[in-house]
């Protein structure tokens, strides 16, 4: 039985354990570098030469630059209204005196284009403007970008060759001056890490059957030998089509992915119907179906999900039938009785009998 739902489990749970390992590599991956500049410190855009550009966190003080390409903007769906969001500007790699250098763009919040703009009128007339410093991640141009970014050249005479050898496809996404991305690189990083150790840990439990131990300890605790177990649960029924829940004569069985649990029948006092209705704006999304089991070693209820009401009933009903002890239903009233007075809650039923199953012809004697 356990190396059946050991492989059950191994079975339900590869995919999310593939998942969360794929999810985790990738962000890792991903954020590693701007996780490393976050720490260590930005690069210093200027002292990179235009072999060493390429997707970094990096800081610059923009002096020069040679007017906009592009520009960005949302518009409400409401109003319709539009707002012009970033701007592109055209700059070149390392300082005013280096000789090895290429044009590339900037990518700056709004609220900079006036100054922006000031700095390309002084750069058209050779004059040096007031440094903006800005901070942010070098960027490829996707395809619409770059589309702009070679027509600005080609309109100012360029042929194909000089904006190959004299023009980088990249371009320095900037922060608007107040937030920065430092947190965010950090939290989808440790984030990454967290899913990875997850999906390893999770996928070392599955394979080597650690979800199953909770389920063996409640087994051994009741009293029931390994082969007592085998058989009830080979002639347990069965309901759903995934089998999630088996009704034994010793044992209520639920098995959901890795979650494996066993209850002892003789130990159950209370099972009923538990539907939580989910709803979005008012509008009903979908709906979930627990059966829900009070017994002696987790008064405070366990719940087992099952696929439909029709399902969740016939669980009920074989309770009801097979285990007289039990108070099958739920009404307000059965609730009060429960938590504040247990001892009278008892007396309806789970003292008033021997807990003994009963239903004739139920697979083999145990």
């Amino acid at each position: 039985m356990f190396e059946e739902l050991r492989k059950k489990a191994i079975k339900s749970s590869l995919f999310l354990c593939i998942l969360l390992i794929g999810g985790g590599l990738v962000l890792t991956l991903w954020h590693a570098m701007n996780v490393y500049y976050v720490f260590a410190g930005y690069a210093n855009f200027v002292e990179l030469k235009p072999e060493q550009i390429r997707s970094q966190l990096v800081e610059v003080d923009v002096e020069t630059n040679f007017g906009y390409f592009m520009y960005e903007y949302e518009q409400n769906s409401k109003t319709h209204q539009t707002r012009t969001t970033h701007y592109y500007y055209i700059i070149w790699t390392g300082d005013n005196y280096t000789e090895d250098y290429r044009y590339m763009a900037i990518k700056v919040p709004a609220q900079y284009q006036r100054r922006m703009e000031e700095m390309a009128g002084n750069t058209s007339q050779n004059l040096l403007s007031d440094p903006i410093h800005f901070r942010g991640k070098i960027r490829k141009l996707d395809g619409e970008e770059y589309a702009a970014f070679r027509e600005y050249f080609q309109d100012a005479g360029w042929s194909d060759q000089e904006i190959e050898d004299m023009t980088l496809p990249y371009y320095i996404s900037a922060y608007d001056g107040t937030n920065s991305m430092d947190g965010a690189y950090v939290i989808l990083f440790f984030l990454g890490v967290g899913l990875l150790i997850w999906g390893i840990v999770r996928l070392i439990k599955v394979f080597t059957g650690s979800y199953l131990k909770g389920m063996r300890k409640t087994i051994e605790a009741s009293g029931y030998t390994e082969s007592q177990i085998e058989t009830d649960y080979r002639n347990a029924v069965a309901f759903g089509k995934k089998d999630t829940i088996r009704v034994g004569r010793l044992m209520t069985y639920y098995i959901n992915g890795a979650t494996a649990r066993a209850v002892p029948n003789n130990k159950i006092m209370w099972a009923y119907l538990n539907t939580i209705t989910h709803r979005r704006n008012g509008i009903t999304t979908g709906t979930t179906y627990n059966v829900m089991i009070y017994d002696e070693l987790n008064a405070k209820g366990r719940t087992f999900t099952v696929p439909n009401e029709t399902v969740a009933q016939d669980v009920l009903k074989k309770i009801n039938d097979m285990f007289p002890w039990v108070v099958v239903g739920y009404t307000d009233d059965l609730k009060k009785m429960y938590h504040k007075d247990r001892a009278q809650f008892l007396q309806m039923r789970y003292n008033t009998c021997e807990h003994v199953p009963v239903e004739p012809g139920f697979g083999n004697n145990i």
